[in-house]
């Protein structure tokens, strides 16, 4: 299998490229009003200012490192299942050889 070829016409590209739109969307969102502006002033005297865009962060990071598991995690189920199939193909090869001697 080519690894390449795999990445993309695989759900690895499709992933990335949602996490990618998100994050965009998010941006747009907090650059063009969608959270209220604080001034540099107002930044200091108010830490919880920045919250919103911390747990916006917090989301998407969790949600990524969930997707990225369930992708490896079936991905090595399908490998598992090839080394599975190759070892029965192996054995039937050699119990063949060792009946036609």
């Amino acid at each position: 299998m080519n690894f390449t070829r795999e990445w993309h016409s695989g759900p690895a590209l499709r992933i990335t490229l949602l996490g990618a739109l998100i994050s965009l969307a998010l941006i747009w969102w907090s650059v063009l009003g969608g959270v209220e502006a604080v001034s540099p002033a107002q930044q200091g005297s108010d830490p919880e200012a920045n919250l919103p865009f911390l747990f916006a962060v917090f989301i998407i990071t969790w949600a990524a490192f969930f997707v990225y598991v369930f992708y490896v995690s079936r991905r090595q189920r399908e490998m598992q299942g090839e080394i599975e199939a190759l070892k029965r193909a192996l054995e039937e090869r050699d119990r063949q050889a060792s009946d036609q001697n």
